[in-house]
């Protein structure tokens, strides 16, 4: 399905146009419900539960500073709807049942939540999201949360990233029909979606699949890559934690596993270029994201980027796409509920939300087409590869790109 996409607008037109359509605070408690989650006169609190000690704790530390960036820009331009936005920030771990805990404490004092971290999470909690009519804001790309109101997923989903990955190596000559195709992936939503992608990809190409699944725990996944190596892999995918590509990558060059490596955008952490695993990586690894760069030329980025320096200083963010998306997505979160000042209860976020069908920011990822819930809102990808020399790591090898299997794909969302 190939939807036409809206043009794309500079962060400070997106600021500039959040200040304007803020409402008064005496209009908003005018005709808001008297006691409304998460609302005062002079604040909205957001929640946000992310993983700062599990398996993602790389990505999702940074991605909560850069929710906080975009938070304190909006504040500074005056809010949302006259009142300052405030983030309940709760630490799941990428535990499920620390998950549910935190959510049961965060819930009663929030509008909506900006932020859950992992697909899995998501999933474990979507009957008390739809119950408290939450509007929530994801780090998460897993298809089977699609056709849900309630659920904001920005950019490509899994399994499209895979699709756009299988086809970039093909039109590169990394891969031909015919040829083995590896995939490592993780149990649960992030890896099985993303192997659904890959099988349609080498269904069509004329290629063989191998599969390995994997555990967020596990750590020495030699056996995954000797599973590789027998079988004649010519390319592997990869979806899983910064930790485990560093592992595939050097148990790949131990073995003499000389192929390309093309993780997702979770699977590279900016550190990894100072390990042992470094020489392997900038050799062999490239990733595929639905989202932009943080190393991209251009103001809204540069300004993205900036922001960062000045509060860590010479320590890079250890993932540059974690920021990326954190910054949009809460800049898209505020757009929505902008629209809803004088109904500022959760019923008139999900109602906002429907409204808003077109979002972008220069730089930050392609344009997003929200207009229907069901359907991803972008099926672009980037390339990247690893470079000491570029900023958070990562620099561009093909830019934003839906090859010609993403718009036959017929995604299969969880409703």
């Amino acid at each position: 399905m190939n939807r036409s996409r809206p043009p794309v607008f500079a962060a400070a037109a997106l600021v500039l146009t959040l200040s304007i359509a803020a409402c008064s605070t005496k209009a908003t408690s005018s005709s808001t419900a008297a006691g409304a989650p998460g609302v005062s006169d002079s604040t909205i609190k957001l929640g946000m539960l992310v993983d700062l000690s599990g398996a993602f704790a790389t990505s999702g530390k940074t991605s909560n500073a850069a929710s906080q960036f975009a938070v304190d820009e909006i504040n500074a331009a005056g809010g949302v709807c006259g009142k300052k936005i405030e983030l309940v920030v709760r630490d799941h771990g990428y535990d499920v049942q620390k998950a549910i805990t935190a959510y049961d404490e965060v819930a009663p004092q929030v509008l909506g939540f900006l932020n859950v971290y992992g697909s899995a999470i998501t999933s474990a909690l979507r009957d008390k999201i739809a119950a408290n009519d939450m509007l929530v804001g994801l780090t998460a790309f897993a298809p089977t949360l699609l056709g849900d109101p309630h659920l904001l997923v920005v950019g490509s989903t899994y399994d499209i990233q895979a699709i756009n990955s299988v086809d970039w190596m093909v039109r590169e000559g990394m891969l031909k029909s015919g040829d083995t195709l590896g995939h490592i992936y993780l149990e649960g939503e992030l890896g099985e979606n993303s192997l659904k992608g890959s099988t349609f990809a080498a269904g069509k190409l004329g290629l063989k699949l191998v599969g390995q699944q994997i555990k967020p725990t596990d750590a020495d996944l030699t056996s995954q890559v000797n599973a590789m190596k027998a079988a004649g892999a010519k390319a592997i995918l990869l979806d899983s934690t910064a930790k485990q590509t560093a592992a595939v990558a050097g148990a790949a060059q131990a073995a003499g596993l000389d192929v390309p490596i093309m993780g997702n955008v979770a699977t590279f952490s900016t550190s990894l270029l100072s390990t042992a695993a470094a020489p392997a990586l900038l050799e062999h690894y490239y990733r595929v994201s639905g989202i932009g760069l943080l190393s991209a030329d251009t103001p809204a980025v540069k300004q993205l980027a900036d922001k960062w320096k000045a509060k860590f200083g010479a320590q890079q963010p250890e993932s540059g796409g974690a920021v990326v998306l954190a910054y949009l997505s809460t800049h898209l979160f505020a757009k929505i509920i902008s629209g809803t000042c004088g109904d500022l209860t959760r019923k008139g976020a999900l109602a906002a939300r429907a409204k808003v069908t077109s979002f972008s920011i220069d730089g930050l990822g392609p344009a997003l087409d929200l207009s229907d819930p069901a359907q991803p809102t972008s099926r672009a990808s980037q390339i990247h590869r690893p470079g000491k020399d570029v900023y958070a790591g990562m620099k561009l090898v093909e830019d934003f790109k839906v090859s010609d299997l993403a718009k036959e794909y017929q995604v299969k969302t969880g409703t």
